[in-house]
């Protein structure tokens, strides 16, 4: 597709397009319809999220966070950007910046099972590792539509339990100045990089 016909497809057409060749593996031709997207005046919350939930498959963290703080800017209730947001600052170890992310997700009109996953990733930067796994088991149980988003908060929690196996202590995260160790909250980017879904 060239630049001068991007021009004149309007933002639903874009969107669709870029839905379709993400489905089909194609994240070239997605990444050009959402940057056109994007580009424009009146791009949406849910072009500037999957515009970053491309950027995460290929692992370009930067892009990607970049792109999901647009889509909160734009629309802060998309929930589902707020919580995988929280999770790529996990993951880059800076879990004050993960926090204020993750606080609204526990406010009310969250859907419960995103409230139980923010409330849980909350509890782990905390140090609160038990009641880290029960919210986010919680949160497994009450989500029926995401599968991809599951399998991640079940890594989560299978990293909590070997911790917790571990006799390690519950310590808060550390700050994001320090550099992550082996056990760090790295775990929390390669649950989340793999598995995001269209």
């Amino acid at each position: 597709m060239t630049i001068g016909t991007l021009a004149i497809l309007d933002q639903a057409e874009l969107f669709q397009l870029a839905l379709r060749a993400g489905a089909a593996g194609d994240s070239g031709a997605a990444i050009a319809y959402l940057k056109e997207a994007a580009s424009r005046p009146d791009a949406t919350g849910q072009v500037h999220y999957l515009l970053g939930a491309e950027y995460a498959q290929l692992r370009m963290y930067d892009r990607a966070a970049g792109e999901l703080e647009a889509a909160l800017a734009l629309d802060p209730a998309l929930a589902t950007a707020r919580l995988q947001l929280g999770l790529l600052w996990l993951g880059a170890n800076d879990a004050e910046r993960a926090a204020t992310v993750l606080v609204p997700l526990t406010e009310a009109g969250v859907p419960e099972a995103l409230r139980q996953f923010g409330a849980g990733l909350l509890k782990l930067i905390a140090g609160e590792l038990e009641a880290a796994r029960g919210a986010l088991a919680q949160g497994i149980a009450l989500n029926l539509g995401n599968a991809p988003l599951n399998a991640d908060m079940q890594s989560i929690i299978a990293e909590i339990e070997t911790r917790l196996a571990g006799g390690a202590p519950a310590e808060p995260a550390p700050a994001p100045a320090q550099p992550a160790d082996d056990g760090g909250h790295q775990f929390l980017l390669s649950a989340y990089a793999g598995n995001i879904k269209h």
